[in-house]
């Protein structure tokens, strides 16, 4: 079609106000919608979604179109996935540059069809008749438009006329970036617009569609023996398909009496024919039961048009493509037309604005109810600017995930702990050294709690502070000692008691009135200090004021001094001193980066839990001097020595002094059973808003205790079981969802625990005295 012509045949008359405004006077309102992520809806969610948009189309008034359009591009990344210098950080561009991916925009028009056929471009005064309608068409449409914005799943956006415009560019250019210029069109039984050749399918009959339709239908690819992994009805003709498409989605509100009369005459036809005909006989009994249906409910009949218009420049590609939908139809058992002598009038009469248009022909008759099964609710992941960069599930596009702020900001959370749960095997390690190092390049400071050495090699690459507890040369900390005796506050005091309560009894249990009296010799202790005390504070000298003084009458009657001073002798002089006793305590308030490796100690009974105590304590006083800045505490298989007796008081202590001063902890575990069989494990799910779970598909029989004990509902579980190597189940509140973490060959050389590998980097390491040289060398030679 030439340019010349195209502008005779285009239906829109302007774009003025915000409106669109058709040559026949018809007037159109346009949103954008931002919808759920896919794979994030469950079938309770999809119902919900259908029954709300059942409640919109009720709610407008006769003579009212709303149209649809889904559009989904192939593009390439082109722009950086990531920001920063480091070397991890240039190695994302790197691996995500030019690669394949699929963006979506949806957008919403709702239309008052004006029922004219006279153009308004040679009758001004029509013009305005039409446009003095404007305001109550608005407000009805505004109202209706509400429904969506009270509710979680859609942000909605109301186009400009710049927007409506560019929107309009799309279509007509078939172009993620609207054209304002128009591309020649051509219509000789394939569509051409400029150098993009494409087809159109179209649903314009029941007899097309299958016997029955469900809102939501099993993914095989997902499910397990256990659970049935829901996916919308219509997804695989939407985000199923991985090309250039719009899905056109179109419901003509008419006077529901008027549209039943048809049905009426249709079904005597029927009815008459029954007799010759089985077919015949199968379709009266369901145009009886529409129609009974409707009646009995109080919904509403509508005529209704699908589309799907595929596109490429290459024509072995669109073949490629018009497989895909060809089978994607078949999955569905929909049959559609595939358009070719209607093509001109179908593709014109989809521009936004321009439904009016559409053929009869290619209208059929559906009821409120039913149709928004035939709507796509569903979008690609959506990205934050900050948090972890995974990638999608479907595609390994690049995604952020923020576990930071948004959450909080949305009320989906009170704290930004997060339990993290992965078998062995399944990448924890992994998992955490990807979320701890862009953590870092994005400017937090990181304390690591391990066993394994898992976290070496990162911490030498950001050149942090790593350090390996030796019983020979051990740590030398001092948990008693402050700069200001305003630092000896009662967070500090909680956690010295527990400490001296676990060096006194272990595990074994303890009076309440011991704890009571070790809280009383604390506060006298330091009150000496306001009095010229010339020692400076430390375990020796708590101990000789515990030895030389009493805070009591009859104290010896709940206190068992003797047993005490035993007890925590070798702290005072004998083999433990230095642990407890430093004058020069380690200093990390400047330090980002620190790991406190607890591999040569973990089987010791009193050093184990001690030292991971202390570590935690010095990060305590760290986060309290840089309450500003953002602070995560990664706990990974350490915390089960702290989670026993009077060490379950120091979670608790753990947690709620980190949510003060702007951080988190992390804990991570091999198995939910871990957690729920020690006495700390209530405190740490109920302060814990966040989930992290890598695949679990081998541990189906813990899907009851995820339930009981996690809250999961049957969706989240359908989720988390679906996930699969390298995949990571997230539950941020009451939302989830699953992600992949796909990265580059360098992080994945940072991070690999493969002991080979690992020979190979470290040998370079000792070389080199370069983290990055090595690294780089390893990727090199892959």
């Amino acid at each position: 079609m030439k340019s010349d012509s195209l502008n005779k045949t285009f239906p829109i008359y302007a774009v003025e106000n915000d409106l669109l405004i058709s040559k026949n006077g018809d007037i159109t309102v346009g949103y954008k919608l931002q919808l759920p992520q896919i794979y994030s809806l469950d079938k309770v969610s999809i119902n919900r979604i259908n029954q709300l948009f059942d409640k919109i189309i009720r709610s407008l008034p006769e003579d009212t179109i709303i149209q649809k359009q889904d559009y989904f591009f192939v593009d390439k990344i082109k722009e950086a996935v990531t920001e920063g210098d480091l070397m991890l950080s240039r190695s994302d561009n790197k691996f995500f540059y030019e690669k394949p991916t699929l963006s979506h925009e949806c957008y919403l028009f709702i239309t008052k069809d004006s029922k004219s056929k006279i153009s308004l471009t040679g009758n001004t005064k029509l013009y305005q008749k039409y446009m003095s309608e404007v305001n109550d068409f608005i407000k009805v449409v505004n109202t209706s438009i509400s429904f969506l914005t009270k509710e979680e799943f859609f942000v909605v956006e109301a186009l400009n006329s710049n927007t409506i415009i560019e929107v309009l560019g799309k279509y007509m250019s078939l172009s993620p970036k609207g054209q304002e210029s128009l591309n020649d069109l051509f219509f000789d039984k394939q569509l051409q617009v400029g150098n993009k050749i494409g087809e159109m399918y179209a649903i314009s009959s029941y007899n097309q569609l299958p016997l029955s339709v469900e809102t939501t239908k099993k993914n095989i690819d997902f499910s397990t023996q256990k659970t049935d992994f829901q996916i919308p009805f219509i997804q695989p003709i939407c985000l199923g398909l991985e090309c250039n498409h719009i899905y056109n989605q179109v419901i003509f509100i008419e006077n529901s009496q008027k549209v039943f009369s048809k049905l009426k005459t249709k079904l005597n036809q029927f009815k008459s024919l029954a007799i010759l005909s089985k077919e015949n006989e199968v379709t009266y009994d369901q145009i009886d039961q529409l129609v009974n249906n409707v009646i009995e409910n109080e919904l509403r009949f509508v005529y209704q048009h699908f589309n799907i218009i595929l596109w490429d420049i290459n024509e072995e590609k669109l073949e490629n493509s018009k497989n895909q939908l060809e089978n994607a139809f078949k999955e569905l058992s929909i049959v559609p037309n595939q358009i070719k002598h209607s093509l001109k009038d179908l593709f014109l009469s989809n521009i936004p604005g321009a439904c009016v248009g559409i053929p009869e022909t290619y209208k059929f008759i559906g009821i409120s109810e039913q149709t928004p099964i035939f709507l796509n609710f569903e979008s690609y992941y959506q990205g934050n600017k900050e948090g972890i960069l995974l990638t999608d599930r479907k595609n390994e596009a690049p995604v952020r995930l923020d576990l930071w702020i948004e959450p909080v900001k949305r009320g989906l959370i009170v704290n930004r702990n997060r339990l993290i749960f992965g078998p062995s095997g399944t990448g924890k390690s992994f998992l955490i050294n990807h979320i701890a190092s862009q953590y870092y390049e994005q400017g937090h400071h990181i304390v690591m709690i391990d066993i394994g050495n898992s976290y070496k090699k990162l911490c030498n690459l950001v050149k942090g502070q790593y350090y390996a507890y030796d019983p020979d040369v051990p740590l030398e900390f001092n948990p008693f000692h402050f700069n200001h005796i305003d630092e000896v506050n009662n967070d500090k005091k909680i956690f010295l008691t527990s400490l001296i309560i676990f060096l006194w009894k272990g595990e074994d249990p303890f009076k309440r009135e011991e704890k009571q009296i070790i809280g009383l010799y604390l506060d006298a202790y330091y009150e000496t200090f306001t009095k010229n005390n010339d020692s400076y504070p430390c375990m020796s000298s708590f101990y000789e004021f515990v030895d030389k003084n009493q805070v009591m009458d009859n104290e010896e009657k709940y206190f068992d001094k003797i047993s005490f001073q035993l007890s925590l002798r070798d702290f005072y002089d004998g083999k433990y001193s230095k642990i407890l006793n430093s004058e020069k305590p380690i200093d990390l308030v400047h330090e980002r980066f620190i790991v406190f490796e607890m591999d040569n100690i973990k089987d010791h009974p009193i050093l184990f839990p001690l030292v991971t105590m202390l570590c935690i304590d010095v990060v305590m006083s760290k986060i309290r001097k840089i309450p500003e800045a953002k602070k995560s505490i990664f706990i990974d298989e350490c915390w089960k020595p702290i989670s026993k007796g009077e060490m379950a008081q120091f979670i608790k202590y753990l947690y709620k002094t980190v949510r003060k001063f702007y951080g988190e902890v992390a804990i991570a575990t091999q198995d939910v059973e871990d957690i729920l069989d020690t006495p700390a494990g209530p405190a740490m799910i109920n302060n814990t808003d966040t989930m992290i779970l890598l695949s679990h598909k081998k541990k189906m029989a813990t899907k009851d205790k995820f339930a009981q004990y996690l809250s999961f509902s049957e969706s989240d579980l359908e989720k988390l079981f679906s996930t699969d190597k390298r995949e990571v189940f997230v539950k941020v509140g009451s939302l989830s969802n699953v992600y992949k973490v796909s990265v580059s060959p360098e992080r994945y050389a940072c991070y690999s625990s493969n002991a080979d590998e690992n020979k190979i980097i470290f040998d370079t390491y000792k070389k080199q005295k370069n983290m990055e040289l090595a690294l780089t060398e390893f990727v090199e030679k892959l």
